[in-house]
């Protein structure tokens, strides 16, 4: 799809920044989330401490003030008691003193009990010490014994009563009872004391529901405090602050809530919400996630936080929608997404253009890869000189050359290794060029020369042919002058005028033997030529063994360094193998060649001594003929004198014929030999052809490569 490798880098490296910024935005999403709930949380108990801090005052003045209220509420009615005993002193000492009956005396007191009142309608009353009332503002009471009286609440004030009264010298009660004329009981205080002089409890007791309204509506004031400080708090966007107390009243509903608030239902649990947060509250637990339908029927997802205020009963939480909670979260990976884009961006165009930075020199090393693989070393040496790379790998050589190598990287050192391969390769075509034409050349001269020893063994074939004639045409002219000298022993007197006949026949022979005498030293001079030209032979062999050698050498070093320049160096390697094949042929083939002029030369060598050997024995023939023509003229002034010598010159002439047979022989021998030379040049034609075709092949690879000539 992308053709180019920098593309390609640069879309892998974005693909896997876009993989790391997804799952660093999921990543941070969960983890914000759960942040923000966190923090969330933290907020809403922080607020709500705050809130329980704010209760604690409250409370604490209330406190204070039921303190105050009920202190001074005690002492008055002590210091009213207390008046009321210095009255009944009064009475007991008219009794006393006899200005009243005891029993007028204490009519008089049960009238003042039941007649007097001070702040709001409280009264007096007076029991015996066994808790049976003797005088009390309400008629239904008197006569009636008190002393296991209960109260509403179950609080057994008439024992109490009488154990503070008498054994205590006095004390304060708070019980449950009715004001007078009405029917729900009110909480009062009571202060009694005994009157031990008639054996009375007296005492006087005031209603603190007074106290109660004021303090309640001190409550009411810190509710209503408690309303405006929550009005100005907001957790996220719209959550707030409520409380109830533990009758699951709604006592600070939250800003704009409806009256129904307080029958909101939990959908994930079918009970009231402020039932649901009671119980969290009371567990201590503080957090509450549920669900609620809106009065617009939509079901929203909630969050809620708790705490309970034991000392007023009250529950003070928080509640806000999760949508809110999260909003935060969502504002913030869409600014980290854009964020991220951006970076990504940015990022994309840096990797990109570093990439290109760096696959620009890798972009060059293949320009000189293609024109290696179409053979144009020319071209590729050029793409080094080029300013396409911005003089990259022009710098990069010469850096290499100067020593300043540790500065550069792995493509750096490709360069230079795809460099030295090209300039390698370059020499090594040179060479196998020039190899080539030398071996191509050698090839021609080596032809050459074999043509001119082939014409060389034909010539030599004839004059063996025609010396092998003359051999015979000697042994037979021996042998029939042997017949002849047997005879001219019987007519010795006959032989006059032969022997003027004979001296001509040996003229004759002279002459033959004269040509047979140059005819072998022209063979001799031809043999040595044979044997100078095989010598050469031997020399160019040799030199195209050692130019296989180099060859062989060169595709060596050739594979060595295709080999290190790995992937890029695959296809010349396959170039150097098949030179190295080639060069190995060539090398099989020399061998061959050496093996065949070897066997050439010995056989030449051969033929040179026959050949000198029987110019020896011809020229010896040749001495012995101008004797024996000196003889035989001697013979024609001397017949009469020859007679004697006859059987000296028979035995010459059986000598002569077997010098002949000889000769003969050896001209059967040196044709045989001229035949298994041209056998043999025959051959080493087939050879030089041979390694002609392997040459051309040679030159037709090499010739794929265009090189500059150092």
């Amino acid at each position: 799809m992308f053709r180019s490798i920098s593309t390609r880098i640069s879309y892998i490296i974005a693909a896997v920044v876009i993989a790391s910024t997804l799952v660093t935005l999921v990543f941070t999403s969960s983890t914000v989330e759960e942040d923000m709930i966190d923090a969330q949380g933290r907020t809403a108990r922080n607020t709500i401490r705050m809130s329980m801090l704010y209760l604690q005052e409250g409370h604490q003045s209330l406190d204070r003030y039921r303190d105050h209220a009920f202190n001074d509420r005690k002492q008055s009615v002590k210091d009213a008691l207390g008046i009321f005993l210095s009255q009944l002193d009064g009475f007991y000492e008219l009794y006393k003193s006899g200005k009243l009956s005891e029993k007028k005396a204490k009519e008089a007191a049960y009238r003042l009990a039941r007649d007097t009142r001070y702040f709001n309608n409280d009264y007096f009353f007076i029991y015996t010490d066994k808790m049976v009332a003797l005088a009390h503002p309400d008629s239904s009471i008197e006569g009636r014994d008190l002393s296991n009286g209960v109260d509403q609440n179950g609080y057994a004030y008439g024992q109490d009563m009488i154990r503070k009264a008498t054994r205590e010298g006095g004390g304060y009660l708070k019980l449950l009872w009715n004001r007078l004329g009405e029917s729900e009981p009110i909480y009062k205080i009571l202060y009694v004391k005994g009157f031990s002089k008639w054996n009375w409890i007296i005492g006087t007791g005031a209603y603190v529901d007074d106290i109660e309204a004021a303090i309640e509506r001190q409550k009411q004031n810190l509710i209503q405090d408690m309303r405006k400080g929550f009005s100005k708090i907001r957790l996220a966007e719209s959550g707030r602050l409520f409380i109830f107390d533990n009758g699951k009243k709604v006592l600070v509903p939250p800003m704009g809530a409806g009256p129904d608030f307080g029958k909101t239902l939990n959908l994930d649990t079918g009970k009231t919400l402020i039932h649901d947060l009671k119980e969290v509250g009371r567990l201590g637990q503080w957090r509450l996630d549920y669900k609620v339908r809106r009065e617009d029927g939509k079901i929203v997802k909630r969050q809620s936080y708790v705490h309970y205020f034991p000392p007023l009963g009250w529950y003070v939480a928080s509640t806000v929608p999760m949508k809110e909670i999260y909003a935060p979260v969502e504002d913030l990976i869409l600014k980290q997404g854009a964020i991220s884009v951006i970076i990504l961006l940015l990022t994309i165009g840096v990797i990109y253009y570093v990439i290109g930075r760096i696959c620009l020199p890798i972009r060059s090393v293949s320009k000189v890869a293609f024109h290696v693989s179409k053979g144009d070393l020319r071209e590729a040496k050029k793409v080094f000189a080029m300013a396409t790379d911005k003089g990259h790998l022009k710098k990069v050589v010469d850096s290499f050359e100067t020593g300043k190598e540790k500065r550069f990287d792995e493509v750096d050192h490709l360069v230079k290794s795809i460099h030295t391969m090209l300039m390698t390769l370059n020499s090594l075509v040179s060479q196998v060029q020039t190899s080539g034409d030398q071996v191509t050349g050698s090839a021609l001269k080596l032809g050459t020369a074999i043509n001119q020893l082939e014409v060389a063994v034909e010539n030599q074939a004839a004059a063996t042919q025609e010396l092998g004639s003359s051999s015979r045409e000697i042994s037979a002219t021996s042998q029939e002058l042997a017949r002849t000298m047997n005879e001219s022993t019987a007519v010795a007197v006959s032989t006059g005028d032969l022997a003027a006949q004979g001296v001509r026949d040996l003229g004759e022979m002279s002459v033959t033997m004269d040509a047979m005498r140059d005819a072998s030293g022209g063979i001799f001079s031809k043999l040595s030529v044979i044997n100078s030209k095989a010598a050469n032979i031997s020399t160019v062999v040799t030199s195209i063994s050692k130019i296989s050698e180099q060859i062989n050498l060169l595709s060596l070093n050739a594979a060595i360094e295709a080999e290190k320049a790995g992937e890029f160096g695959q296809g010349f390697s396959v170039v150097a193998r098949e030179i190295r094949k080639l060069a190995d042929q060539t090398a099989m083939s020399t061998l061959d060649i050496e093996k065949i002029v070897a066997e050439m030369l010995s056989a030449v060598s051969a033929g040179v001594m026959e050949m000198d050997k029987f110019r020896k024995q011809v020229e010896t023939g040749v001495s012995n003929v101008a004797l024996l023509g000196d003889g035989i003229s001697g013979v024609v002034t001397q017949v009469q004198t020859l007679t004697p010598r006859f059987e000296s010159v028979n035995e010459g002439m059986q000598n002569q014929s077997e010098g002949a047979e000889q000769i003969s022989k050896a001209m059967i021998q040196l044709s045989e030999t001229s035949i298994q030379t041209k056998d043999a040049l025959t051959e080493f034609v087939a050879i030089t052809e041979q390694l002609s075709s392997s040459v051309s092949s040679l030159e037709q690879e090499v010739a794929a490569f265009h090189v500059d000539k150092d």
